[in-house]
């Protein structure tokens, strides 16, 4: 039986190696993978989404959130507006020319996807998503136990 930590290590080693991936495929749109995440969850939003919204669903922090996302805007992929009611919270949108390249980015992502499930058959996948399910929910408990206990 495999050790505990060893998982880890494999987990983390798995996250790098398909950033790697992401990272190659996007390259020739002159995309790093940290702002290919951001088109690639933008393109499943239905409109804006608050950029702090955004950090917190890619696990990002606001600074890092901010560099990404303005960069995006300097390459005319995002639209960013502050809110007329509140100045301090921004919204982004994806603009034309990101439209544009949302099969590619697809494309980069589903590559990814698709090494990474190359010899695991559906029953397989429908098991490994059941106990990704487990080991996340296990996760966002812990969390949310320890934001309780810090607000005490």
């Amino acid at each position: 039986m495999p050790e505990k930590r060893d998982i880890w290590i494999r987990m983390k080693a798995i996250l790098r190696s398909a950033r790697q991936i992401v990272n190659t495929e996007l390259e020739p749109l002159d995309l790093t993978g940290a702002e290919g995440d951001i088109l690639f969850h933008l393109i499943s939003e239905s409109d804006e989404i608050s950029q702090e919204a955004l950090a917190d669903r890619l696990d990002i922090g606001k600074a890092a959130i901010s560099r990404t996302v303005g960069s995006l805007e300097n390459k005319g992929y995002i639209h960013r507006r502050r809110l007329p009611e509140d100045s301090r919270v921004y919204r982004v949108k994806l603009t034309p020319k990101a439209r544009k390249i949302v099969e590619q980015i697809d494309r980069a992502y589903k590559t990814a996807y698709d090494t990474a499930l190359t010899g695991i058959d559906e029953s397989e996948f429908i098991r490994f998503d059941r106990f990704l399910g487990v080991v996340h929910r296990n996760l966002d408990e812990w969390e949310s136990k320890q934001c309780r206990n810090s607000d005490q």
